[in-house]
Formats: C-alpha cells, structure tokens, sequence
C-alpha cells in the first residue's frame, strides 16, 4: 500500500512538472512576441526620408562618431534583452574582425533615441563613411539568434564604404520578442 502512495506522488509531481514546463515555455515561445514597429513610428519616418542622416547627425551631436560602428541598444528593463546576448557576442565578435567598433547605447541614458528606436534590443550599423547601413532588430522570432539574423550578411560593409545611391536598411516588419521604446 505505501509503495502505491509514492508511486502516485511521484506521478503526480512528473505530471505537474510536465504541465509547469509546457505552459513556461508556451508563454517564452508567444507571450512576448510584438511587432518591431508595431506603432509605425519608424515606418512614417522612412516615408518622410533621411532616417539614417538625421540618426548619424544626431549621434555625432552627442559625441559618437559613426565611421564604421555598430551600435547595440538596449533598455535596461526590457525583458528580451537575455534572448539577444549570445547573438550579440557573435556579432561583436564579427564586427571586430571587419574592422569595426562595437558601442553599446542604453535607452535609459539616451531617452531622444526612443525617436529613431520603436523597441529594443535593437542595432544600428554604419559603414565607413558614416552611412547607414541597417537600422532594426537583431532577428526575427521568439528567440534573437543567428539563423533568424537580419545583420550578419551585413556585417562585412562596417568597415567598408556603401555603394553610392545604396541607401541603408531600416528595417520595420519583424516580429519578435521586443519592448516598446515609448
């Protein structure tokens, strides 16, 4: 009889673990997910042009140069930020060995970036002439990681100068596990 008793516990406690494991990650994998843009914020400032000019002249104001940097923003209360980190390293570690720099920008220091940035964690990336080359999120998905990665074809043009006439990507339609900038 009291082998039966512990059976059925430990059953019960397997099951309900299974139940607690199934609805975490049902709430990881969905719950969080939004649209990168979801105001159209960013998407109305692309229609009226020079996202990229007004963001490198703002930046250069307030003392960061812009030739052949990435820069990595994030909020600091932003729950998504932990689902960035790995691919963030990986980048970093590409820029560097393109001839890049990595600057890390936080949101909470910056609040007029929250213009430019409708959610974060979010990159933007210049060549070497200054020029914009992608704005956005790092990926698409419930989980920021290289195969969903807009960037990493882009990564080679950081230390390089864009083609004349190719503007940068800023990117608008990505759905993932992002916060609100405003």
């Amino acid at each position: 009889m009291g082998l039966n008793k512990t059976r059925i516990k430990l059953i019960a406690i397997a099951v309900s673990a299974l139940v607690l494991i199934i609805a975490l990650s049902s709430y990881l994998l969905y719950q969080p997910l939004m649209w990168f843009d979801q105001s159209g914020q960013l998407q109305a400032q692309v229609a009226q042009g020079q996202v990229g000019e007004r963001l490198g002249q703002w930046l250069r104001q307030k003392g960061y140069k812009t030739d052949s940097r990435v820069f990595h923003v994030r909020d600091t209360h932003c729950m998504c930020n932990w689902r960035t980190e790995a691919h963030k390293q990986v980048v970093k570690r590409k820029v560097n060995d393109s001839n890049g720099t990595n600057v890390e920008l936080l949101l909470n220091e910056l609040p007029m970036l929250r213009h430019f940035l409708p959610a974060t964690p979010a990159v933007i990336i210049f060549d070497a002439n200054s020029e914009l080359v992608y704005l956005g999120p790092y990926a698409d998905g419930a989980f920021c990681n290289t195969e969903s990665s807009f960037i990493e074809p882009l990564i080679k043009r950081v230390g390089a100068a864009a083609a004349p006439l190719d503007s940068g990507w800023v990117n608008t339609v990505a759905r993932g596990c992002y916060c609100p900038s405003s």
